[in-house]
């Protein structure tokens, strides 16, 4: 909805309330977080200077310690069963939601923990050793809040950052990376958008999310309502839900716009179209965490004591480290990187077949699940440029 809309009035009158079917669920737009209220200014004056790095890293240690451990004692026990059980899974994000996990990037002059690329890092690999679809969904967030980082210093995505920040609110993602999938029309009010968001995930946890979409040289920034909606002549629609082998309780839908106005008071920023640019994704360091748990898996197989499987550890354990400083480094070729987390992550997985033997089909068995989460880190922002890397590990 409106940016300023967001700021100054209720778009959701009267004439608008009421509820949309998806599939089974019922959504109630007059429950829902209003734009209006997602993006108040916050009574709280903004800091005018960051907290000292000090203060920045004791906050940062403590936040790390009771995440470790609400991981090892709360989560590793049902790690295989928060991909299919959905109840299961809202009521453990909610938890994890309460540590401040939502807060990790957010400047700390806006409220957050003013976490950067390496505490970015260090949060996915702890958190795919134990949970990639909590991971997963709040992963939709973390890569928003980054892209709104990116459009500093602006007003307006300084209040949103701020009101993420107190009301502990999540976001969603949704950027136009297909021009073809999207339609921009230039209007006296300002642009209508058709076409489809084709994965959008998080729906049922985020209000909005955070869009964008190219128009002449210039990408601009909005929110969109995560909701079907019918207003000023345009609508949201989702589709079903997108069943899928990993991950399932976590909600995705393709996101259809026809027509949808975005005014000239509802964009959040903008900037000119930079020349394409292969950058980091984050399953670089969701196969970083990966590899680590299935080491683990490995010395608790059967066979886990062996001298084979040992001399085979210990190889793959050096090569793990070796990983994970070269992703903290960031001076190595994204693609190649993915492609050498990727090759760590089958070597572990096979190593821990063998380790584990029969035991390893069953299906509580946490070997299954990491090997499903590791397919989706392989597929994940898929793209052209990966596929043809991903190619050239097999010459």
């Amino acid at each position: 909805m409106s940016v300023n809309g967001l700021l100054s009035k209720n778009p959701f009158d009267e004439k608008r309330q009421g509820r949309f079917e998806v599939q089974d669920r019922c959504f109630d737009t007059r429950s829902s977080a209003t734009c209006k209220e997602l993006l108040k200014y916050s009574s709280t004056p903004v800091a005018s200077s960051l907290a000292s790095e000090v203060e920045f890293r004791s906050c940062s240690h403590h936040f790390f310690q009771n995440l470790e451990s609400f991981l090892e004692k709360e989560i590793a026990p049902i790690a295989n069963r928060l991909d299919d059980e959905e109840g299961l899974f809202r009521e453990f994000y909610s938890r994890l939601v309460d540590l401040g996990c939502l807060k990790l990037l957010i400047p700390s002059r806006f409220g957050g923990l003013g976490g950067e690329r390496y505490d970015w890092i260090e949060y996915n690999i702890v958190m795919s050793q134990y949970s990639g679809a909590l991971l997963f969904l709040q992963a939709q967030h973390q890569f928003s809040v980054s892209q709104l980082n990116k459009l500093l210093p602006h007003a307006t995505v300084e209040s949103l950052l701020q009101s993420l920040a107190s009301k502990n609110q999540g976001i969603g993602l949704a950027l136009q990376k297909n021009r073809e999938l999207l339609q921009v029309e230039k209007v006296p009010q300002g642009y209508r958008l058709s076409g489809t968001f084709l994965w959008t995930t998080g729906f049922g946890f985020f209000s909005h999310l955070l869009v964008s979409f190219e128009y002449e040289g210039i990408l601009f920034y909005t929110l969109l309502p995560f909701q079907p909606f019918e207003m000023e002549g345009g609508t949201i629609t989702l589709s079903p839900k997108i069943e899928t082998v990993v991950f399932n309780a976590v909600p995705s839908h393709s996101v259809t716009l026809n027509q949808w106005l975005i005014e000239e008071n509802d964009l959040l920023a903008m900037h000119p179209v930079a020349p394409k640019k292969i950058t980091e994704h984050p399953s670089m360091y969701n196969f970083a965490g990966i590899s680590k748990a299935l080491l683990k898996v490995i010395l608790q197989g059967q066979y886990g004591s062996t001298p084979q499987v040992l001399e085979k550890y210990a190889s793959l354990e050096e090569r793990s480290n070796q990983y994970h400083r070269r992703v903290i480094e960031g001076v190595h070729p994204p693609l190649t990187l993915r492609c050498e987390g990727l090759q760590l992550a089958e070597e572990c997985a096979l190593l821990a077949r063998l380790s584990c033997g029969a035991a390893s089909i069953l299906k509580e068995h946490p070997l299954n699940r990491l090997t499903q989460e590791m397919w989706q880190y392989t597929v994940a922002g898929y793209s052209e440029d990966q596929r043809k890397a991903y190619w050239e590990m097999f010459k």
